[in-house]
């Protein structure tokens, strides 16, 4: 699934299908579940995947799976307009990530490309690219292509283009100049540093009460706006990381509350401004 040949307006920096561990399956609604937890979604994609091998490879086979799915997963999605694509599953090749079922390089599919059996039709799955990948610079989507080791993050930090956007720009600022490739390295300190950012996405604390949890949605037709930072009263004030704490869903009782989010980011971004200028 790595060989992108059968697909078409690549990007500068491809993300979709990374490596053997690192795919992306948010623009499909991945994380659009009752239980967008790791476990969760790959108990999930394994099941439909072991389902999925013994399926005919015709209209009415494809479409007698995706019934089978539906009834059998919840429905009820944090984003309701946000279709969540039935046909997800794991790719297991030299290793394993979240991909498409419908793929003609997918397993039992003998380069028959059923796509268009899918929701959006083949060709949206041929060409749709999020907003990260169509705005932001090519070196900080090199950053984060070379320092995600799984699919399950890579996912959820890659789609979120103003926090990425707001991330970097402070980094550059700190270091006094653009990042590059050789900045980030597969399994090195700075990779492991940003990584601790993205895994903000599944583990703040300080997320507000109605937040849809960690997926988003990322198609910036105003359909779902993010909210401003929520604060209890005006005793909390305006942060430095005002873009960060908003893209991250925040919600603040006290000015105490704060200062613990603002110091959590800050020692990511301040060791990561260190670990880039001694280098």
């Amino acid at each position: 699934m790595t060989n992108r040949s059968m697909d078409t307006n690549l990007p500068a920096v491809y993300l979709c299908q990374v490596g053997p561990f690192v795919s992306c399956g948010a623009c499909c609604g991945l994380y659009n579940v009752v239980d967008p937890s790791r476990e969760g979604l790959e108990a999930m994609l394994r099941r439909r995947t072991r389902w999925f091998a013994d399926v005919p490879r015709t209209v009415a086979g494809l479409d007698d799976f995706k019934a089978r799915v539906e009834a059998a997963e919840p429905q009820t999605r944090p984003f309701p307009e946000f279709h969540h694509c039935p046909y997800l599953g794991m790719i297991e090749d030299s290793g394993c990530r979240v991909g498409c079922l419908l793929h003609p390089l997918a397993k039992g599919n003998n380069g028959v490309d059923w796509r268009g059996l899918s929701f959006y039709g083949g060709m949206a799955c041929r060409t749709y690219f999020c907003p990260s990948v169509r705005h932001l610079p090519a070196r900080w989507l090199t950053a984060v292509r070379q320092s995600m080791d799984h699919w399950y993050l890579h996912g959820l930090i890659v789609t979120e283009r103003r926090l990425l956007e707001a991330f970097f720009m402070e980094l550059e600022r700190r270091i006094g100049r653009p990042i590059d490739a050789a900045d980030f390295s597969a399994g090195g300190q700075a990779a492991e540093l940003f990584n601790r950012f993205a895994s903000l996405k599944t583990d703040w604390p300080f997320r507000r009460d109605g937040a849809p949890g960690a997926g988003n949605y990322f198609f910036e037709d105003g359909l779902y706006p993010r909210p401003a930072v929520r604060r209890a009263d005006t005793s909390v004030p305006v942060s430095p990381f005002e873009v960060i704490l908003g893209e991250l869903d925040s919600g603040f009782a006290s000015k105490a509350d704060l200062n613990a989010a603002e110091k959590r980011i800050e020692a990511i971004i301040d060791s990561l401004a260190k670990q880039l200028i001694q280098q």
